[in-house]
């Protein structure tokens, strides 16, 4: 006794064996599994090459990608995500319970995922805190993307994800060509973002996995098939020929041919700052700081001494970047001065490529040597990683002498050339220019003649999140009480100072200390921005103060800090300082993140109630129906369970709606089971059953009409599965109209067309 699988489900012995034309499944199935009970679903014979080339396609993609971290863990991770989505899919083809298996994928994918993070010492329920921190991070970095823990479940369940789906498409469809086209795109995608010195590994990387994935769909493209012997000598041969093609590869990527420089570099171009407010849950010692002398800052990390004059916003220059000076001798000036020695200890800078430094520093120097791919922008004085972040435990020492003094300031000059862009400054605003007219003529005491006359005026008030000033704006500041944000506050003091004649920029980063515990630490609440000024003999200087209405310190000495014990007088406010950090992205796709994040519940709603209306109507129409015709009789009874059988065939684009119960037997393969049904319906509508219909016969009709659709359904591809709960053919074009439907939306409802009257169940009474 055994069964027989058919496109309608499982039968018993001495059924015969039906298909529905155009949905059979693998054509020796049947076959094979009516001759032997044991033996799965589809011979492994017959698949195994298109998942192996999945698995091979889907494997150069994982080696090309885990090339933009320039890491081997990452490069495994890929492929070994490859060729466990391909045997998770030949698992589940050749199972019984294939469909199971395959709605049991994404679970399994996670599972996995988190797993994954063990080997990298994390706990697997951090999974999704991991991932988010991996992704944002690697924004912010050019290739090589520092490969932290949460790139790990991510690499492993994308490529698992990809093998698994050009496998299962490649089979289901017949189509052993898309387990190789289906991966191509993420190598293409991949292989545009890789570090210099990953571009050779990445053509290698992806040519080779995707030529092997070629000869294994290709090796079985004959009608007689290669015994094994001639087989491995087309593979010897292949990889002879292969040698050459490397060889290619490498005098092209010597010559820059495959991996063209940018026409266009987004760093090459000013950039708007990106405000980043503090996040309490991210307290933590940045650095450490080790000095004997009384510098506790201001801990440069940027500058912003870009003024677009058009849009009246502070921009960070393009980047300079040039090899870091040997010796560590960032600056000249005022070498031979008394130099003070401060040694930083990096602890956790996050993401931060850029090395917290004094302003003034003359040298760095590293203890156990400068970290790989140091980089150093003259224009800025910053000291940064080409790529990557800065390493924890990096300990540097900056010698620097001490700050000028305003009587140092007082009779030094003003740089004469080679400041343009940090002069560069619109028309001052009518109250500037009445103080102008009455400061000082030296450029250093006009400067301090107009910082103390808008500190003097200005309050405090809000976050220093970086925005347009305008002049105008600048002259408002002026008027007693007068409230604008610190970062209006220093961006003011630096367009005061061009119109004072003196170079200016906006520093930002990190101001004073903490004492804990022995140790002196920088956290991000230290974050501050300032202003700096260019003095002949002296460089780029910081100069802090704070308004009056906040208990400001009007000390000219340009060490002077904010004090974080000031509390504000006139109103209740708070000074916050907000650190903020570069980002190319565009600020158009800004704007649609935040307003895709807004509106991305109602949006996920509205689809999810979109695609399921359809089940959900058809649920409601089949106990409609049923209601309807328990009030008429088994003729009506019968007739509603044959209607459920034809809609759902339509719904599986498997019928034709124009055809009468026993018409459609012949456009199918024989099935007992069909064919009773049919003779059935048939028989109580039209024939010798018409006034004789029994409750057995009702019971009779649902049992086979439930077996049918489920025998049918189960069938299907679980594709096609899922097409046919969310279809709407059978709800715009039932089979029949003398059974209850239900209305369609308003909106989604079809043209109206003329159209053939189709063919009724024609439940009239009998003459």
């Amino acid at each position: 006794m055994t069964d027989v699988v058919t496109p309608l489900g499982v039968l018993e012995e001495g059924d015969d064996v039906v298909e529905v034309e155009g949905e059979a499944r693998i054509a020796a199935s049947a076959e094979q599994a009516g001759s032997n009970p044991g033996e799965p679903e589809i011979p492994i014979s017959s698949i195994i090459r298109p998942i192996l080339a999945a698995a091979l396609a889907t494997s150069a993609a994982g080696l090309v990608g885990g090339g933009i971290f320039g890491s081997w863990g990452a490069r495994v991770t890929g492929v070994l995500g490859a060729f466990a989505g391909a045997a998770y899919a030949l698992g589940a083809l050749r199972s019984r319970r294939s469909v199971l298996l395959q709605a049991l994928f994404p679970v399994v994918l996670v599972v996995a995922g988190a797993a994954s993070l063990v080997p990298r010492g994390e706990s697997p329920g951090k999974l999704p805190t991991l991932i988010g921190e991996a992704v944002r991070a690697g924004r912010l970095f050019r290739p090589p993307v520092p490969y932290d823990a949460g790139w790990t479940p991510l690499l492993l369940m994308l490529t698992a994800a990809i093998s698994f789906g050009a496998s299962w498409v490649a089979v289901s469809t017949k189509r052993p060509k898309l387990a190789i086209a289906i991966p191509l795109p993420m190598v293409a995608l991949t292989g545009i973002t890789q570090p210099p010195s990953a571009e050779f590994l990445a053509g290698v990387f992806a040519f080779l996995p995707v030529l092997a994935a070629f000869g294994v769909i290709f090796g079985e493209d004959r009608a007689t098939p290669l015994d094994r012997s001639f087989e491995i000598k087309r593979l010897a041969r292949g990889l002879l020929a292969f040698i050459p093609i490397v060889a290619a590869l490498v005098i092209l990527s010597s010559a820059s041919f495959l991996f063209p420089k940018p026409v266009y570099d987004p760093n090459d171009q000013p950039q708007k700052p990106r405000s980043v407010p503090l996040n309490p849950a991210d307290d933590r010692v940045l650095f450490e700081v080790d000095s004997a002398s009384t510098f506790t800052g201001p801990w440069r990390s940027g500058v912003l001494d870009v003024y677009d004059v058009k849009d009246s916003f502070w921009k960070a220059p393009a980047r300079t970047l040039g090899a870091f000076p040997a010796g560590g001798v960032l600056s000249t000036i005022r070498a031979g001065d008394t130099q003070n020695q401060v040694t930083i200890t990096v602890r956790d800078l996050g993401n931060s490529t850029v090395l917290p430094v004094l302003g003034g520093t003359t040298k760095l120097s590293f203890a156990g040597g400068a970290p790989d791919g140091l980089r150093y922008d003259p224009r800025t004085n910053l000291v940064r990683m080409a790529t990557g972040r800065v390493p924890a435990s990096t300990r540097y020492t900056m010698a620097l002498p001490d700050y000028a003094t305003g009587d140092q300031l007082q009779v030094a000059s003003v740089p004469s050339h080679g400041f343009h862009q940090q002069l560069e400054i619109g028309a001052p605003p009518n109250a500037v220019d009445v103080l102008l007219q009455q400061a000082p003529p030296d450029p250093w005491l006009r400067l301090d003649f107009l910082r103390k006359k808008l500190l003097a005026n200005v309050v405090a008030s809000g976050a220093g999140s970086p925005a347009a000033v305008r002049p105008e704006r600048v002259g408002q500041l002026f008027v007693r009480g007068a409230k604008a944000t610190p970062y209006e506050i220093v961006a003011a003091e630096a367009m005061l100072a061009r119109w004072s004649g003196v170079p200016s920029r906006i520093g930002f980063g990190f101001d004073n200390v903490n004492s804990e515990g022995g140790l002196v630490t920088v956290r991000p609440k230290n974050s501050a921005q300032w202003l700096e000024v260019y003095f002949e003999g002296y460089g780029w200087l910081p100069l802090i103060g704070a308004p009056n209405q906040a208990a400001t310190n009007l000390d000219t000495d340009p060490n002077a800090r904010f004090d974080p014990l000031i509390q504000p007088s006139d109103d209740v406010a708070v000074q916050v300082y907000v650190p903020y950090q570069l980002d190319n992205l565009d600020q158009l796709y800004q704007r649609l993140r935040r307003l895709l994040t807004r509106w991305m519940p109602a949006l996920l709603f509205g689809a999810v109630a979109f695609f399921t209306w359809p089940f959900l109507a058809k649920t409601h129409r089949r106990a409609k129906r049923r209601r309807w015709a328990g009030a008429l009789g088994p003729r009506e009874r019968i007739a509603v369970e044959y209607a459920e059988f034809r809609d759902l065939a339509t719904d599986l684009n498997v019928a034709d709606i124009y055809s009468t119960p026993l018409e459609y037997l012949y456009e199918v393969r024989d099935d007992a089971e069909h064919a009773e049904l049919s003779w059935l319906v048939a028989r109580v509508l039209y024939g010798d059953l018409a006034q004789d219909a029994t409750e057995a016969d009702v019971d009779a009709a649902a049992r086979m009409s439930a077996s049918l659709r489920r025998r049918l359904l189960r069938a299907q591809p679980m594709q096609s599965q899922i097409l046919a709960m969310i279809s709407r053919a059978s709800i715009a074009q039932p089979y029949t109209t003398e059974v209850p439907n239900v209305r369609q939306l308003r909106r989604l409802r079809r043209p109206r067309l003329p159209r053939l009257s189709l063919r009724r169940l024609r439940l009239r009474s009998p003459a």
